[in-house]
Order: C-alpha cells, then sequence, then structure tokens
C-alpha cells in the first residue's frame, strides 16, 4: 500500500496546477500514477477520472465563481454535453489497448502542449499556432515510429548475436 501522505502531496500538487491551469490535473496525475506508482494507462485513466469527481472542483469553481470568472450557463449547458461525451469517451477507452491509450495520451499532451506556447503569439495568430502544433504532434509521432523502427531492426541483430 502507497503510504497516504505521499497520495495526499500528489492531491495538494494536482490540485494546485488544476487550479490555476484550469485543467483537469489528468496531465500531471495520469503520468505520476503511471511513472511513479506503477499504475497501467487505463487504472491512470480510471482513477484520475475518479479524483476528479465534482466535488474535488468544486473549492477552486467557487473561487473562481466569488471573482466572476464563471458563466454558470454556459458552464451547465458544456456539462450537459461533457457528461455524454466523458461516457462515451470511457466506453471507447475500455475498448483500446494500454499502448495505443498512451500513445494518444501523448500526442495530445504535445499538441497541447504546443498550442499553449505558440498561443502566445497572439490571437490573431490562433489559427497558424493550432497549425504549429499540429505539425509538432506529427513530428513527435514520426520521431516515435523512426525510433520504433530502428528498435524493430536492432532486435533482429541483437538476436542473432545471442
Amino acid at each position: 500500500m502507497i503510504n497516504p501522505a505521499v497520495l495526499i502531496g500528489v492531491g495538494i500538487f494536482v490540485g494546485i496546477y488544476s487550479g490555476i491551469m484550469g485543467l483537469g490535473g489528468g496531465t500531471v496525475m495520469i503520468p505520476v500514477l503511471v511513472l511513479l506508482l506503477g499504475f497501467t494507462q487505463h487504472q491512470a485513466v480510471g482513477t484520475s477520472l475518479a479524483v476528479m469527481i465534482p466535488p474535488v472542483t468544486l473549492p477552486a469553481v467557487i473561487e473562481f465563481y466569488r471573482k466572476g470568472h464563471v458563466d454558470l450557463k454556459i458552464a451547465v449547458w458544456i456539462a450537459i454535453g461533457f457528461a455524454a461525451g466523458a461516457f462515451l469517451g470511457g466506453y471507447a477507452a475500455n475498448k483500446i489497448n494500454d499502448t495505443a491509450l498512451r500513445l494518444i495520451f501523448g500526442f495530445i499532451l504535445v499538441y497541447v502542449g504546443g498550442y499553449t506556447l505558440f498561443q502566445t503569439l497572439g490571437k490573431q495568430h490562433l489559427v497558424r499556432s493550432m497549425i504549429i502544433a499540429g505539425v509538432l504532434m506529427v513530428v513527435a509521432a514520426g520521431a516515435y515510429l523512426a525510433v520504433r523502427a530502428a528498435d524493430a531492426r536492432q532486435a533482429p541483430a541483437a538476436s542473432a548475436g545471442a
């Protein structure tokens, strides 16, 4: 069993990140669960979603609402769609193997990271930022495939020499 103090520490870190970035925290929590705690990708996604049940985000929402930064009408309508999408996404994720799910997660993180960096160019360059982020994701996918192909070429040579 993992020490509860460590888990609370992870929760505090992810909560601060989520409150600052406006992201669910999964971009940090999932890698922590997989890399540090040994979860499978499916276990990490499921656990991350369980952590994000509305009472967890409620304190940050209350603070943003108090400062006038929450449009409740918009949030309710999006939440209705989000609930349906989350159900469909969970269903789809459970049909995908663990490796493919990790790749999808990684490439989406690359895209979001690229978009976040390049959107600093300004709103007038939004389309350009999205395209650059997409190109960055394609480059990352190409690098992944190149490394995988190189590893595949080396594997037969290594086993022949053994």
